[in-house]
């Protein structure tokens, strides 16, 4: 271990950790990597299911993608103990820029019908990336589904050995490797991106989720770049003004959307 490993949320407030509402939280997303004594914070939308997929199967849990689902039922099983965080001898974690992450999740979640909203009166809303944003602004940070909840919530260290970033996967994949971890692919198992999609320019920040999903079921899907106008750039800087600043501070301001 290279030095006193400092929690970021536990000394927050003069309780019970039990208590402390974010420091569970960011301890319920580290997990230990037993073979290579390692703590991984995993933050939904950036490689999550890869690398919690990797590590069930460096644990000895998994054999190969065959296993794939059983990730889905077992995001608690390789939760790191306090003394696992306190001792761990390599701790890293993997972020992105926010900008994508959120259009990623309204693409996939939102789109795909797996998260809706309603009304007052119980009914599904049909919303576009705008009206997604707008909701997410009007939420507590707390009340934000973990995959669209600021990256900032879920860091459990005060500092990580290492910080990578999902725009740079191919460097984490090498480091991992070295540290003899190795990393999986379940992208085109697990079907969660838009690589298997032909991707369309234009300007779908007010788009309906039904017609993209219609988009979507003859092959296309937008790119990134045409969910934002300058309203939506302006919304993601105020929500996740935290979450830029910290992934500028470790990978520069080159691999931001915008």
């Amino acid at each position: 271990m290279s030095s006193t490993r400092l929690l970021k949320n536990a000394r927050l407030i003069n309780k019970p950790t039990a208590e402390n509402d974010q420091y569970t939280f960011s301890s319920s997303y580290c997990l230990s990597i037993y073979p290579i004594n390692a703590a991984y914070t995993f933050i939904p939308k950036n490689a999550c299911s890869s690398l919690r997929f990797s590590v069930a199967v460096a644990n000895g849990f998994l054999a190969d993608l065959s296993d794939i689902e059983w990730i889905h039922w077992n995001n608690q099983t390789f939760i790191a103990s306090q003394r696992e965080v306190c001792l761990a001898s390599y701790t890293f974690v993997i972020l992105r820029c926010p900008f994508t992450r959120v259009a990623s999740s309204f693409l996939d979640l939102i789109v795909e019908a797996s998260f809706d909203f309603k009304d007052s009166a119980g009914n599904k809303l049909s919303i576009n990336f705008n009206d997604f944003l707008s909701i997410i602004k009007s939420q507590q940070r707390t009340q934000r589904d973990q995959h669209w909840r600021n990256q900032s919530d879920f860091l459990h260290y005060e500092k990580y050995d290492d910080y990578f970033s999902l725009e740079s996967f191919s460097k984490a994949i090498d480091k991992l490797n070295s540290k003899e971890f190795k990393v999986f692919d379940t992208r085109s198992a697990l079907k969660h991106n838009l690589s298997g999609f032909e991707r369309v320019d234009g300007d779908f920040s007010k788009t309906k989720e039904v017609d993209l999903k219609k988009m979507k079921q003859d092959g296309f899907a937008p790119n990134y770049e045409s969910m934002f106008s300058n309203q939506e750039i302006e919304l993601v800087k105020e929500i996740y003004k935290d979450d830029i600043e910290l992934y500028k501070s470790h990978f520069g301001s080159k691999d931001l959307l915008f």
